[in-house]
């Protein structure tokens, strides 16, 4: 399996429409994941996160603006740099209904300025070619087979620019001798000892809300998939860590005395990945060229090489070239091809594309 299924993408939607209305509203839908009160803690220390990794990146001269992150959820990544950073981009995540909470939580942050955000299917991103000086994702690239042909995607719309990835899984050595009781964000979970969790992940099979709905969570990508779905980039600097960054070594091909414990005890990922001697694009004057037809995209000919601008309207976007158009909703602009659309939004009904 190269990419999500369709399963895969309805539970993501599905899951996040449930996780939207928990978090905005308060109303208990999903009792063993966090509560309103502790997500926004959350919310908070990723913000907090971000803008520490952000500074380090501005620190090595990474431009900015324009950015797209992917797998934005409520954009509170995104917000931080559109307010703290005063950079302009796109926020994208194939879930409506967290995209549309982005603005309560921007009024919860105080974080004004809201990023232009995009519901799409990223297999196949909407946008033009050497578009971006700089991308970035967390915890995003596992809810796939492999990253590989996300990463493809993402080197696609780069100019000459940076990609930036950090908190996700790679494999570690697993002897899964039972299933866990409880789910892994539950109360009855998260009052065991940090060593007692991290015992278990070596020898118990988890149990959670995501793969109950049937979202992909691939922890097993392995150092070697690793290496193989980076290597489309022209230069990179990868860190893998275990035992919370207690170890730390680069991404590489030999073993060593210094990325043994992470070979054993498994942990997470990081990277700055970047594009390098490609054709420098302008920056342009509305951000919303960038945007690309993705009917186009996904069956290119020579006509569409080039992908001219999307024709804007206040209601939807339309394709000069192919004829299909994209409804605005709520200020998400939903760019998706036509038969995955109905498929995944057919509550959209009499807003389908043309």
């Amino acid at each position: 399996m190269s990419s999500q299924t369709i399963n895969n993408q309805r539970g993501e939607i599905e899951f996040r429409k449930q996780l939207a209305k928990q978090h905005v509203s308060g109303e208990m839908l999903l009792p063993d994941y966090y509560d309103k009160d502790e997500h926004d803690q959350i919310l908070l220390e990723r913000m907090n996160t971000t803008i520490s990794d952000i500074k380090k990146l501005e620190a090595q001269g990474v431009s900015l603006s324009p950015f797209v992150e992917l797998g934005a959820e409520r954009g509170q990544r995104a917000l931080v740099l559109a307010n703290d950073f005063n950079a302009e981009g796109f926020a994208v995540d194939i879930s409506f209904h967290q995209l549309k909470t982005t603005k309560h939580f921007a009024q919860v942050f105080n974080k004004p300025n809201l990023p232009i955000r995009v519901c799409c299917d990223v297999n196949n991103l909407p946008f033009r070619d050497n578009s971006f000086p700089f991308a970035f994702c967390y915890e995003f690239l596992h809810h796939f087979p492999s990253p590989k042909p996300i990463l493809k995607g993402v080197y696609r719309i780069l100019t000459n620019g940076v990609f930036f990835f950090n908190e996700e899984p790679f494999k570690r050595p697993k002897l899964p001798l039972y299933k866990q009781r409880h789910k892994i964000y539950s109360k009855s979970t998260l009052r065991k000892s940090r060593v007692m969790r991290f015992i278990e992940s070596f020898i118990s099979e988890e149990y959670c809300d995501e793969r109950e709905y049937g979202i992909l969570e691939n922890d097993d990508i392995s150092m070697k998939e690793w290496r193989d779905s980076i290597a489309v980039f022209d230069s990179k600097k990868v860190e893998v860590s275990s035992l919370r960054e207690k170890f730390i070594s680069e991404l590489g091909d030999k073993i060593g005395l210094k990325n043994l414990p992470n070979l054993l005890l498994g942990g997470g990922i990081s990277g700055v990945c970047r594009k390098e001697n490609a054709k420098q694009a302008d920056k342009p004057s509305n951000l919303l060229d960038l945007l690309a037809c993705p009917n186009c995209l996904a069956n290119p000919n020579e006509q569409t090489e080039k992908h001219p601008p999307l024709k804007q309207s206040e209601s939807k976007l339309e394709c000069t070239v192919c004829g299909s158009s994209y409804p605005i909703i709520d200020d998400i602009i939903l760019l998706f091809k036509k038969d995955l659309f109905k498929e995944l939004y057919p509550d959209f009904a009499g807003k389908e594309l043309e």
